[in-house]
């Protein structure tokens, strides 16, 4: 939809080269259906919000990033250029328009492929399971045909024929799920109109480890009925115990698939943080820059022209609101995620510097606790964007050596944490030394009020209450991550 929209908006481009005059009808077509296209979008969003909360989330995003475009209005300036032939800034608008609209194009795109890999995830992780199940299953099997003495031989091979039949199940759908013809056919039944096995006809070479690990593991399950059919209780042991070891192999590689899927969900997601951060930073030292020399000029010898100098503080106080829904949208990543609880806190007590920053500029309040502040969310911000930083360095290191045998052995974790522990505690650190400095300052100042007749201090009620919130999340976080770390 997206794509050929982007089409129309270039040929257009193309052709108001040659025929601007009769080119505004179409122009005034393909605002009125992007118009249109945002409504859709819109509606989507909303109906999917129950039955796909991810994909409402990106929806929306979209639907911000063309809202704060203003690509709608944009649309209909072009209009009014090409009717009075402003070719020059028709043809620059529709170049911009088209740029932005791929930007669109991309977040959305990058809405499917998010939503094709975690359909990916939820599948490994359900054959995941079933492969612990059968393994025990087996394991079990092989203890009961090992150490009893006159073992009910009869029973144990319709028990293993039953492992094994659902081990088959399970490997049609593995291979199913990873393209593979084997996983088209059945072997143990066939289908109306299907074309029977015929004698001596061999079985397709398995094309991917897990497939091949599946296919021996079945291969040994019925040696070891044959073997219990033909009373070898010895043979059947050791056919029962390779089985065993080709399922663990199978559980190692659907755990490899499943730690490659975290790690490009993980870079992914550093990927835009890492963006956001960065431009979040910059926008945060420009304010503050400009917010030292309003307070220079305020609080300098000659008496400044206050007018001038609260327009430029409301300025500020916009930038600083442009800062707050960055961080809005980066928290939204940060707790789609879901495991770096302390870079959640942290960036939801910047975020409540971010307001208060903003609160003063419109007052305008410029001072010293001002430039502190500011300088606070500077540093949060900083070290955010150095724990994302590090994290993705750790992550290509882990890519790197997904091969080595440590890396892939059976237990290693599937869900790496977004952020490490060592970097977590170092902004549990720093959210703490903030809670305390904060903690003194407003002691200082409510002390001070109350030397003042008829002093309001209900301002600070919500500022007590957060800063106690905050001192809540931090001895929860500490709490949930020792016994995380206990287990």
């Amino acid at each position: 939809m997206f794509r050929h929209f982007i089409f129309l908006v270039g040929g257009v481009v193309l052709s108001t080269f040659l025929h601007a005059q009769e080119l505004t009808d179409k122009q005034r077509g393909l605002a009125g259906r992007y118009a249109q296209l945002e409504q859709i979008l819109l509606r989507l969003a909303e109906t999917s919000g129950n039955s796909n909360p991810q994909q409402a989330t990106l929806l929306k995003k979209a639907l911000l990033e063309s809202k704060d475009k203003l690509l709608v209005q944009r649309f209909d300036r072009l209009v009014n250029a090409l009717e009075r032939r402003q070719l020059s800034d028709a043809i620059t608008g529709q170049t911009e328009i088209e740029q932005d609209l791929l930007l669109l194009l991309k977040l959305l795109e990058s809405m499917s492929r998010d939503e094709r890999r975690g359909q990916e995830k939820e599948a490994i992780k359900e054959f995941l399971k079933e492969v612990e199940e059968i393994l025990q299953s087996e394991r079990i099997l092989k203890n009961q045909t090992h150490q009893q003495e006159s073992p009910n031989l009869p029973v144990l091979e319709k028990d293993q024929r039953d492992i094994r039949m659902r081990a088959q199940v399970l490997r049609e759908r593995v291979a199913e799920h990873e393209g593979s013809e084997s996983g088209e056919r059945s072997q143990e039944k066939g289908e109306e109109g299907q074309e029977q096995k015929q004698p001596g006809q061999q079985e397709p070479t398995p094309q991917t480890p897990s497939q091949r690990a599946m296919q021996k593991a079945l291969e040994r399950m019925k040696q070891a009925e044959q073997k219990l059919q033909q009373a070898e209780k010895k043979g059947a042991v050791e056919e029962q115990e390779e089985a065993i070891a080709e399922l663990q192999k199978l559980k190692e590689e659907l755990e490899k698939i499943l730690r490659q899927l975290r790690e490009e969900e993980l870079m992914q997601t550093l990927e835009k943080l890492e963006m956001r951060f960065k431009r979040m930073l910059q926008q945060e030292q420009t304010i503050r820059s400009q917010t030292e020399r309003l307070v220079s000029e305020w609080e300098g010898e000659s008496t400044p022209d206050q007018r001038q100098v609260k327009i430029q503080a409301d300025r500020l106080g916009i930038d600083q609101q442009s800062v707050i829904e960055d961080a809005e949208s980066a928290l939204l990543l940060l707790r789609e995620d879901g495991s770096a609880q302390a870079m959640v806190e942290s960036l939801v007590q910047a975020r409540f510097d971010m307001t208060e920053v903003k609160q003063r500029l419109e007052q305008p309040s410029l001072d010293a606790v001002t430039l502190h502040i500011e300088e606070a969310i500077i540093e949060t911000l900083q070290e955010m964007l150095d724990a994302v930083r590090v994290a993705m360095e750790e992550s290509k290191e882990r890519q790197e050596n997904a091969g080595n045998q440590q890396q892939q052995q059976s237990g290693a974790s599937t869900e790496e944490p977004l952020i490490q522990l060592l970097a977590e505690l170092r902004m549990i650190r720093s959210m703490q030394r903030r809670v305390n400095e904060r903690t003194t300052r407003y002691d200082q100042e409510i002390k001070q009020m109350l030397d003042q007749p008829d002093a309001d201090l209900s301002p600070y009620r919500q500022a007590v209450e957060e800063l106690a919130r905050q001192q809540s999340r931090i001895e929860r976080i500490l709490h949930e991550l020792k016994i995380g770390k206990t287990d």
